[in-house]
C-alpha cells in the first residue's frame, strides 16, 4: 500500500529533524572544545620597572591566564646573535657586573597560574640602564592542549 502525501511529509520531517539534531550536536561539541581550550589558556606577560627606590631595574614574568603554561624555550638576541641563557647574553652585552639575579627555564618547565618570577634584575647604572640595551627576548610556551604561543620583549 503506497504512502499518502501526509505520511510522506511526516517521514521527510523526521529526516530533517534527525539531520538537524546531528548538526546541532556537532556544533555543540565544537563549542565545548573551544570553551575547554580557552578555559585553560595561559597568558604570559612581562612587567618591567625600577624597584628599591630606583636602585634596581627588573623584568618580572607572570602567568595571568587561567591555565598553566609549559615553557618550551627562551631565546635572547643581542647584536644579531642568539643566546639561550642569561649568562651568555649578559657576557655578550658586557652587563654581568650589573646583574643581580635572573632565571632561565629548561624545556617543558611548568609555569603555574598566578606565578610571578623575577626574570632579570640589574643594578641601575647611569651609563648602562638608560633606555634600550639592545637585548630581545622571546619565550615560547604551550597550553596543556599543545597550542603554541610566543612572548617577545625588547629592552
Amino acid at each position: 500500500m503506497p504512502l499518502t502525501r501526509t505520511e510522506k511529509m511526516s517521514h521527510y520531517a523526521v529526516v530533517v529533524i534527525a539531520i538537524s539534531a546531528v548538526v546541532v550536536s556537532v556544533w555543540q561539541v565544537k563549542l565545548a572544545q573551544t570553551h575547554n581550550r580557552l578555559s585553560v589558556r595561559p597568558y604570559m606577560d612581562f612587567f618591567s620597572g625600577y624597584v628599591d627606590n630606583d636602585n634596581h631595574w627588573q623584568i618580572t614574568l607572570s602567568n595571568e591566564g587561567v591555565g598553566p603554561a609549559i615553557l618550551q624555550s627562551t631565546e635572547f638576541t643581542y647584536q644579531g646573535k642568539t643566546y639561550y641563557t642569561w649568562d651568555e647574553v649578559m657576557t655578550a652585552a658586557n652587563l654581568n657586573d650589573y646583574r643581580r639575579g635572573g632565571v632561565t627555564f629548561s624545556k617543558d618547565s611548568p609555569f603555574a597560574v598566578g606565578k610571578t618570577v623575577i626574570f632579570i634584575r640589574l643594578l641601575r647604572a647611569e651609563e648602562h640602564l638608560r633606555g634600550d640595551l639592545g637585548i630581545d627576548v622571546k619565550i615560547k610556551y604551550e597550553s596543556i592542549y599543545g597550542e603554541s604561543f610566543e612572548l617577545p620583549m625588547s629592552f
